[in-house]
């Protein structure tokens, strides 16, 4: 938000202050000051007002005049002009030979068209006062001594702050909000502008009616309610204004914050706009149908052209302002071109209201469509400056725009919420702060909180503290350790004292966690994985897409800030293929992503286990061309990635138990899933359903693995690797063929096999190794069998194996392969 620095000074005297000060203390308000920036006329030597005496027509251009101007010489000045909107009598800035205007322009004596021009008359954009080209800037008051300096004619250069407002501080989107922080932090004393020629009413019920006495007459319009989005509107009827340009000092003020002027009506809504923090609208009352305001729910299917030239799809649960007969606005967001004020308007109704911000918030982010307005609702804008923003602006107006007021302002609903009352006392605050009454004694507190806006009391019933009442424009304040952080941000944290931290902590990076997720994205990244972040919320209708709407409803957050992040993520997957999608978008070929992060996955107590998550995605061929295809990715590439990255976390393969994979991310009978027998670790991986993969926009395959992890599983202390002495004897091996069921995983016989292997070779030696290496089915084997031959190897640390001691074991092995039921040794 831009803070203009004069209009600050309207509400508090900061005339002994710099605006470098100002600019150090707003971020100690936390206001962050993201830059400055000067407005205004910047000081223009040999720039002077100027009177135009005469002009004819450039004898060798249609377009350009030929004018005599007055600049205090002598002698009239000759001036090619190309403007058309001036007359002669009219006082004009004046650029004199030698001038250097914004820009780095300079202004030489020089002929255009054969003609002399001494000088330059000036728009206002050449000045530098903002965008408007299309004439000369005309001075209106005709009685400006000619030849004087045009600087001694405007105010001083305004400093303009940029502001970055956090999504909790609504009330600072405004001049008189950043006023009160500033009149709170420099002890001034904060002057709101007062009201006098427009009346209140007292609200009516939420059916809708008009409200009893004010101006003479019948208001303009009948409003109705029935949306819950808007619990407070308010309407006022203004009949008779004359649509026209806006004084300058409300142009200047406005061009100055970077809005651009439009008429005296609009200007003055976005003005109030600007210093209250509550957005208004202004209706041309010639185009509402019917005579009625009916604030409601859009209906599925409505359309609205808006004022920026898009066409907003509403949809159910959308608020809009409607006549009898259309939407005319998007509740809280912009208003339709069809309703808006323009040159013939004559009678205008000034709506302000207080609209929720969820509500807002979502319909905004679903048109795409953000205003200074939506920005405002959506931080919860203070309920009870609609009735005192819509009267300031119905001032303004009949001030610019004349007119007069018409009947009772329309008020349906009361605002949403009251003043909150914290008991707090001086011992909390300064409990919290570790300070003692010197450094924040009770007065100290107690100014800091009225110079806030908050009114502080003795609580009768415990006379040590005080009874806080926060204002509605202070919505973010709600307990006493919120007031505690109010007192440090404006009186500073130098009460605070100084302190070692005396509690000992071992360093982040050496806990377990910490290094299972620095080693697995080392190994990853060594392998040509590119690591992605992602936000840890999604959209419900993703979570549901991949896990079932049982599944997701158990994720739902319980009051989500955005509708696309309603839902805690329960994978890691979604996102990498979202990101596999943009990259293949921008042409950017990626081949092989990864993300370590937390899901959340739903517990059989109804609570939700936080999981620490590796996931990883591979397309199974290259996006763009390569001089050398290589072996296209599959579940064998995936399963034994996902192992390595599970051994990182200390977990075995013979502890997990394989299946086949199940879910809307994998291709049936392409995919496996494995859990450990304790529930600490699971693994899924295999290649991505294709359906799903084009519904990304991704049209070569997809292998894709995940690792889920408990926080129990890195609990124990890791076992430190211990040196063990290599063998310099040669290792003995033997090959055993095994015949078992067909649906038999090949990892049940190999753990099978190992423990035998291991069994028999007892204390005198040590197995080394059992590799599975042929998988035949087909002539020679029964019905619905496989035949598995796998390899064992086994070494001694002091001699070299005899045949009959390998083939004594193997005959153990043997024998206990031979005992399990459906295994069937082939000899």
């Amino acid at each position: 938000m831009k803070v203009s620095l004069q209009w600050l000074n309207r509400y508090v005297d900061l005339s002994d202050h710099t605006a470098t000060e100002i600019a150090d203390a707003l971020p100690m308000l936390g206001l962050e000051v993201e830059g400055t920036a000067e407005a205004g006329l910047p000081p223009l030597p040999n720039v002077v007002v100027g009177e135009i005496l005469s002009f004819t027509q450039h004898p060798n251009a249609d377009k350009l005049s030929v004018c005599q101007v007055n600049t205090g010489d002598a002698a009239p000045r000759q001036i090619v002009c190309g403007a058309k909107n001036f007359k002669a009598g009219d006082r004009v800035p004046v650029a004199l030979p030698g001038a250097a205007l914004p820009g780095g322009f300079e202004i030489k004596v020089s002929k255009l068209r054969d003609v002399d021009s001494h000088g330059m008359m000036c728009s206002a954009r050449e000045l530098g006062l903002g965008d408007d080209h299309g004439g000369l800037l005309i001075l209106t008051d005709r009685n400006l001594p000619v030849g004087t300096p045009i600087n001694d004619h405007f105010p001083k250069p305004d400093t303009v702050f940029e502001i970055s407002v956090t999504a909790n501080r609504g009330d600072a989107l405004s001049h008189i909000g950043v006023a009160r922080d500033l009149a709170a932090y420099y002890g001034k004393t904060l002057k709101l502008p007062e009201l006098a020629g427009t009346s209140t009413s007292a609200s009516t019920d939420a059916g809708g009616a008009n409200g009893a006495g004010g101006a003479g007459g019948e208001p303009l319009v009948n409003v109705a309610v029935s949306s819950p989005v808007c619990p407070y509107y308010t309407a006022r009827s203004i009949r008779g204004v004359k649509i026209a340009r806006s004084p300058e000092w409300l142009r200047r003020d406005l061009e100055a914050v970077g809005l651009r002027p439009v008429n005296n009506v609009v200007d003055a809504t976005n003005w109030v706009m600007l210093e209250t923090g509550q957005p208004l609208h202004a209706f041309d009352a010639a185009k509402i149908a019917g005579r009625t305001l009916h604030i409601r729910d859009a209906a599925a299917g409505e359309t609205l052209l808006l004022l920026d030239g898009k066409t907003a799809a509403l949809e159910a649960g959308d608020c809009v302002i409607a006549d009898a007969e259309k939407p005319l606005v998007v509740a809280g967001i912009m208003g339709g071109e069809d309703c808006g004020v323009s040159d013939a308007t004559a009678d205008i109704v000034l709506e302000s209201a207080w609209f929720d911000p969820s509500a807002v918030r979502k319909t905004s982010r679903r048109l795409g469509v953000a205003t200074d307005s939506s920005q405002r609702f959506t931080r919860d804008a203070d309920p009870e400056m609609a009735d005192f923003a819509s009267r300031r602006a119905a001032e303004i107006i009949l001030q610019t725009a004349g007119g007069s007021l018409t009947g009772a302002p329309v008020v349906v609903g009361r605002p949403p919420r009251a003043a909150n009352t914290i008991a707090i006392s001086g011992a909390f605050v300064r409990t919290r702060l570790g300070c003692d009454d010197a450094a924040a004694s009770d007065d100290a507190i107690a100014s800091v909180f009225r110079r806030l806006g908050f009114g502080v009391a003795a609580d009768p019933a415990l006379p040590a503290n005080w009874l806080v009442t926060v204002p509605t424009f202070r919505p973010d304040v709600g307990r006493p350790i919120d007031l505690v952080e109010e007192f440090v941000r404006v009186h500073g944290a130098a009460c605070v004292p100084a302190d070692a931290i005396v509690a000992p902590s071992a360093p982040a990076a050496d806990a377990p966690v910490a290094v299972f997720t620095r080693n697995a994205a080392s190994l990853l990244a060594g392998r040509g994985y590119a690591e992605c972040w992602h936000y840890t919320l999604i959209d419900g209708r993703t979570a549901a897409r991949f896990h079932g709407e049982d599944f997701a409803a158990a994720l739902a957050l319980a009051n989500p800030l955005a509708s696309d992040q309603s839902h805690v993520r329960p994978s890691l997957l979604p996102g990498l293929l979202g990101a596999l999608r943009l990259n293949l978008a921008g042409r950017n070929a990626p081949r092989r992503l990864f993300e370590i992060g937390r899901v959340f996955r739903p517990a059989r107590d109804g609570s939700l286990r936080e999981l620490i998550s590796v996931a990883f995605v591979i397309l199974s061929e290259p996006a763009t061309p390569v001089w050398k295809k290589r072996d296209d990715a599959d579940f064998f590439t995936a399963k034994k990635l996902a192992l390595e990255l599970a051994a990182l976390a200390g977990v075995a393969p013979r502890r997990l138990v394989w299946a086949g994979g199940s879910g809307a991310f994998w291709q049936g009978g392409h995919a496996g899933a494995a859990k450990d027998r304790a529930g600490q670790a699971e693994i899924v991986c295999g290649l991505a359903d294709a359906a799903l993969a084009r519904e990304w926009d991704i049209k070569t395959g997809v292998v894709a693995g995940e690792v889920l992890l408990t926080r129990e599983n890195f609990a124990a202390a890791p076992k430190r690797a211990r040196f063990q002495d290599w063998s310099p004897f040669p290792p003995a091996s033997r090959d055993v063929a095994v015949v078992v069921d067909a649906a038999l995983p090949a990892a049940d016989v190999l753990d099978k096999i190992r423990g035998a292997a291991t069994k028999a070779a007892g204390k005198d030696f040590a197995l080394e190794n059992v590799v599975c290496f042929d998988v035949y089915s087909g002539a020679g084997l029964p019905e619905g069998k496989k035949s598995l031959a796998f390899s064992i190897t086994f070494r001694a640390v002091a001699k070299t194996l005899t045949d009959d001691e390998v083939n004594k074991a193997l005959e153990q092995i043997l024998a206990a392969i031979e005992k399990t039921a459906g295994y069937q040794v082939r000899r």
